[in-house]
Parts: structure tokens; sequence; C-alpha cells
């Protein structure tokens, strides 16, 4: 199964600001920082699924894409993936995971019908990007239109070294991983750092 995230039409994902450029010998750096509507029903669709980044859109003009396949040749690296959550009840996103108080006490359909917000900043690279995709985003202003990501239920880790992870949080019960490949881990129960919405 496979879910495309359409970046211009979503109206659950606002991407505020995003820079997109070519890199030698053959990668295409970016960074990206918006904001996420999150309710409990959407993590609760996906809980026990590891969502992979199988094809990134970018816009090069009115009406041209070029399409980046992570399947294949080009493999996405995160750098960097930061956030701050944003309750129902405030206009300002939270400076950091420390202030934001625990959720388990919270009413879930309170949290389902007055989502709260997830800011986020990440930071990357494509890596082994084909030549006939770097010209076109090289001569232009490129912009993120749609990730598609395949889905398919989690496989637990060995234990290993844990550093392919670069974010682990829990968000309304669910616990989320994010890996440097950019794939997303959903499960249930975590003892990582809350961050639920009040």
């Amino acid at each position: 199964m496979s879910i495309t995230v359409n970046l211009k039409e979503d109206q659950s994902v606002q991407v505020t600001d995003q820079v997109i450029e070519t890199k030698p010998p053959a990668r295409v750096a970016f960074a990206a920082e918006g904001v996420i509507t999150m309710t409990r029903d959407v993590l609760e669709e996906f809980a026990g699924s590891s969502l992979r980044p199988v094809e990134i859109e970018m816009a090069i003009g009115e009406s041209e894409t070029v399409n980046i396949d992570l399947s294949k040749e080009a493999s996405l690296r995160l750098d960097t993936v930061d956030i701050g959550v944003e309750s129902p009840d405030t206009n300002d996103l939270s400076p950091g995971m420390d202030t934001i108080p625990s959720s388990s006490d919270d009413n879930s359909d309170v949290n389902n019908t007055h989502p709260g917000a997830i800011a986020f900043t990440v930071e990357g690279v494509i890596r082994d990007t084909p030549e006939e995709v770097r010209k076109p985003i090289t001569d232009a202003s490129p912009r993120l239109e749609a990730i598609t990501f395949a889905a398919k239920n989690a496989l637990r880790s060995d234990g290993g070294s844990g550093t392919d992870i670069i974010l682990e949080v829990s968000l309304l019960g669910y616990g989320i991983s994010i890996h440097r490949n950019g794939v997303i881990d959903i499960g249930t129960g975590s003892d990582v750092t809350d961050v639920g919405l009040p």
C-alpha cells in the first residue's frame, strides 16, 4: 500500500518555508519548515505501520514537475528533525519538548475534535540523484509538491546501536520514531518523551 501526501492540496500539512538546491557530485539538499495538524484518529490509522518514503515530487514551474524515485539508486538522508507542539487552545508553538505537558489524562474525544499542531523543521539530502532530475532542478526554483510513502507493518529492531533513529517521541499515546533514512515507525506505547497535545 502507498500513501501520497500532496503538500499543496492537503489542508493538514502546511509548508511555510523551504530551500532546495543541487550539490555536487549527485546530491539534492533541502530544508523545510511547516506545520502538521495532528489528531488521535490519524495516528490510530497508521498504528503499527512503518512508512518509507519512496518518491518525492518537486514543482519546477507553473505546470512542470520532476520525480525522484527513492526506491532505486537515489536515497534520502535526514540530517536534523526538530518539532514543537501547539495545543488547540494556544496560538504559540512551544519552543521545545521540555515545556510540553503530558496528555495521559486528556479526553480522547476532545483531541479528535480539536486538533493541535506540530511545527517541524527538517533538513537533509537526497544522494545519488539521477542527472536527468538534477539538471532541471539546478536551473529552476524547485518546490516540494508531494511525498509518497510505502506503508507496511512495522518490523521490530534487534536492539542495535540506535544511531539510525534521529527523533523518538510519544504523541497522544503513540510512539513515533523517525529514522535517518526517512522511515517513520508508528507504534502503540512508548517510554520516550511524551509530547501530547493538551
